[in-house]
């Protein structure tokens, strides 16, 4: 829509103040404008397929060709990415004062689950402020198969999505939480006779964990009100402290 305009806001203390950035100006920075005379071609009119990567197979790397269409020679001075997970390299010798090139790429795809359209911007002795190309870089990452992601807390080698058992007015004495065995050996987990109290327990359902497989940490807690209550999980090898699960009672619970 013409005449529109991006308004960003920027308080402090003391005062707030309204900064208006023309929309001109924020197409620019997304699809900036060539540098003037430009004419340096890239292979596959300037966009790099990868295909279809998985996000846990670490890096893809390529590579793409360049020549000036005119003749003219030119040195890349810098090659600015549009996103973090896109690096690029170039040989800054064979690339000083030449009419042809190559430019290295590689993709970290690890988070980027998805369709991919990246771009870099290939910055030359022509233009210090306008790019004298443009490449795409596309492709699609399908989702990793590794879910340890999902579960943020550790007990060992048994991932956890919480490390606190929350009871509330309306879960009894029993609560959940989703577990997964994050090693190479099947996990047994129990509850420590030894150092939990108030006749807390604890189990896993299925009750043997195979390596990579998920489920459920099962709590069970008589008399959620006491508040002395303690709970150390057993079938992990690691220290006390890092075996305890948080009990918390909410306040609505009579």
């Amino acid at each position: 829509m013409a005449g529109v305009a991006l308004l960003l806001l920027t308080c402090s203390a003391a005062q707030a103040q309204l900064t208006i950035i023309p929309q001109n100006k924020v197409q620019e920075a997304a699809n900036p404008t060539l540098a003037e005379g430009a004419q340096m071609q890239f292979d596959g009119d300037g966009i790099l397929n990868f295909g279809t990567i998985e996000e846990d197979c670490g890096e893809w790397h390529g590579e793409i060709s360049w020549r000036e269409k005119s003749g003219q020679r030119l040195t890349i001075t810098r090659i600015q990415t549009s996103c973090s997970c896109l690096k690029v390299s170039w040989e800054r010798r064979k690339s000083s004062n030449t009419s042809s090139g190559v430019v290295g790429v590689t993709y970290l795809p690890k988070g980027h689950a998805g369709v991919v359209d990246q771009k870099f911007f290939v910055y030359t002795t022509l233009s210090e402020s306008h790019p004298t190309a443009i490449v795409r870089v596309k492709g699609k990452v399908t989702p990793s198969t590794d879910r340890s992601g999902d579960y943020p807390h550790s007990c060992g080698t048994l991932l956890m999505r919480s490390k606190e058992a929350r009871f509330g007015a309306t879960d009894g004495n029993r609560v959940r939480i989703a577990v997964m065995n994050g090693g190479s050996t099947p996990l047994r987990i129990t509850h420590d006779n030894t150092l939990s109290l108030g006749g807390v327990k604890a189990y896993t359902e299925p009750e043997q964990l195979n390596p990579g497989e998920e489920g459920d940490l099962v709590v069970e807690y008589p008399k959620p009100r006491e508040s002395n209550a303690q709970l150390y999980l057993r079938g992990v090898d690691t220290p006390p402290r890092n075996r305890k699960v948080e009990l918390l009672i909410d306040n609505e619970i009579e």
